[in-house]
């Protein structure tokens, strides 16, 4: 057998990248577009976290008492993070020692943020909670100058 013929019959491995880059590429774009969604949603969730601390650390304190500041307050730090107008409530558990029926130091604030955030709506890819974030904080009321109002 001629050398020429031997060469003629080997195969080449043109393509064979192109090929592997082709089969690998989907699973890796899913991967990078779920990371990206993700991240976005514990970034809201994060934030829904910090708003209803920040509010309910206001309302123990005595800084946040009418309903109207409250939200706006609460609103203003949920910002960007939520797609539609946040759900906001307040609310006082009063400590066993307190029979006034009044909020004194000593009683507990609640405070709950539910809002939609950002979805990309990439295929294939889940979104947790379908993108609702809601989130609760608690604090001990240590000071009530003025008889707060409870948000529901």
């Amino acid at each position: 057998m001629a050398l020429g013929t031997v060469r003629s019959r080997r195969r080449t491995e043109n393509g064979a990248a192109a090929l592997e880059f082709a089969l690998v590429m989907p699973v890796l774009l899913l991967l990078i577009f779920g990371l990206i969604q993700w991240g976005l949603y514990f970034w809201a969730y994060q934030g829904g976290a910090d708003a209803a601390r920040q509010a309910a650390r206001s309302s123990a304190t005595g800084q946040w008492a009418t309903c109207s500041t409250f939200r706006t307050n609460t609103r203003n730090a949920i910002g960007t993070l939520a797609t539609n107008t946040p759900t906001i409530t307040r609310s006082y558990a009063y400590a066993p020692t307190n029979t006034s029926g009044s909020v004194q130091a000593g009683d507990y604030v609640t405070v709950s943020v539910t809002f939609q955030t950002t979805n990309l709506h990439f295929p294939f890819v889940p979104f947790v909670h379908d993108g609702v974030v809601t989130q609760t904080a608690k604090a001990r009321v240590e000071y009530a100058q003025t008889q707060p109002e409870t948000c529901s």
